[in-house]
């Protein structure tokens, strides 16, 4: 190893056939963090986008669910894809490739003049996003302190999340306001906002941690395999993320439906930002000291309770309870699911390979969603997500149990 590469990322010995876990330093990780979330912003509005879509382009929610899952779909895609190439690359290209599709992008999806025009943007930037995220968690997968770097990793989610709910529902308002005439209506303003967020992670691009690649090939040492349950941990989380998300995503239509305005749903999100800061950083800690079953069951049952409520929502304080919580649990429950793949696979390949998991199931979910709605109402869409909760949870609890016994 070179001395300049020693210098930039501390590493942590181990008996393991993988190279060493890492240490990064406090700027790597927020450098890290940073880079992840500015280029997500469009995928953590996209309960904004899709209410967006129905309103600027006339399209019902299936349509436009249509074009969030085809976004999401391609997230899924370059997460796979990226998860086998991240730990054989220079982490940095990859990083500034995708960031700089993703402006582009951005930029381009003002001037889209309909939905499958809209479509054709959206797919290839979520390939890029993908490439990012997948690079991201196969990074933090090799940290030497896995719960607590996935902690900080879902709290900057819930922080990103505080600003887009406050930011999103006045960008809708931008074409009002602007005398530009490509910023015509909500989903203008919108992609302008994401465009601009997703500028400023080139300023981070720089002080990310430069990583020593992993050549298991050349390596005289047998890597172990993932193990199946790890894999159907995998499975398992993607379906709990398709269920969430065939409700989730319609959170501001169901704000709408209450009837609340944008801007006051806006302020929910606020409120289910603040309570994802904290919770993965809590969890986190949690995740590290302690054994999993209990917390990840215990979120998993509380996010069924609540896809109940939030679907039956018919006053705002209902929603207000609901909304929030429900939103954001998926992120309380990540870093000590996370730390369950890491501490079965230490190549960073399960966590690597997650967000596809979780995407896939993310992209279908706009789509059934939206037809579930449009055919049985939101309870039915509850009630749903109650069953792939369920089923996601019990994929999962092989790899929890494993992941213990391993403590």
């Amino acid at each position: 190893m070179s001395d300049s590469l020693a210098s930039d990322v501390d590493l942590v010995s181990t008996a393991s056939p993988f190279p060493a876990r890492l240490a990064f330093t406090n700027l790597q990780l927020v450098s890290l963090t940073a880079v992840m979330i500015l280029a997500f912003a469009a995928s953590l509005g996209m309960a904004f986008n899709v209410d967006a879509i129905t309103v600027s382009l006339a399209a019902s929610n299936t349509l436009a669910g249509f074009v969030a899952s085809a976004e999401m779909a391609s997230i899924a895609l370059g997460s796979l894809v990226f998860a086998g190439l991240a730990p054989r690359m220079d982490a940095r290209k990859i990083y500034a490739a995708g960031v700089s599709a993703i402006v582009a992008l951005n930029l381009v999806s003002i001037l889209v003049p309909g939905v499958m025009w809209l479509f054709a943007c959206r797919a290839p930037a979520g390939f890029a996003l993908g490439a990012v995220v997948a690079t991201t968690m196969a990074t933090a997968g090799r940290s030497d302190k896995p719960e607590m770097t996935f902690g900080v990793i879902n709290s900057s989610v819930g922080v990103m999340g505080i600003v887009i709910a406050y930011v999103l529902p006045r960008s809708l308002r931008l074409h009002e306001y602007l005398p530009l005439p490509q910023i015509a209506s909500e989903l203008d303003g919108l992609y302008l906002t994401y465009a601009i967020m997703s500028v400023f992670a080139f300023a981070c691009l720089r002080t990310l941690p430069k990583l020593p690649p992993v050549v298991a090939a050349r390596s005289e040492t047998v890597v172990p395999p993932v193990p199946r349950s790890g894999w159907l941990a995998l499975v398992g989380m993607g379906l709990i993320f398709f269920g969430h998300g065939t409700l989730a995503l319609f959170l501001v239509t169901i704000g709408r439906s209450v009837p609340l305005s944008p801007e006051v749903v806006g302020y929910v999100f606020m409120a289910g930002g603040v309570f994802g800061v904290f919770a993965p950083l809590i969890a986190g800690y949690v995740g590290g000291r302690f054994a999993a079953t209990g917390p990840i069951y215990g979120v998993l049952g509380a996010l069924a309770v609540f896809a109940v409520l939030l679907a039956n929502a018919d006053t705002p304080m209902k929603f207000f309870i609901a909304g929030p919580l429900f939103a954001t649990l998926p992120i309380a429950m990540m870093p000590i699911a996370l730390g369950v793949l890491a501490r079965l696979d230490q190549s960073g390949r399960l966590t690597g390979s997650h967000p596809a998991f979780v995407l896939i199931g993310g992209a279908v979910a706009p789509f059934v969603g939206g037809a579930i709605s449009d055919i049985g109402g939101f309870a039915a869409s509850g009630w749903f997500a109650v069953g792939c909760i369920t089923a996601g949870g019990l994929l999962m609890l092989g790899a929890v149990r494993q992941s213990d016994r391993m403590r």
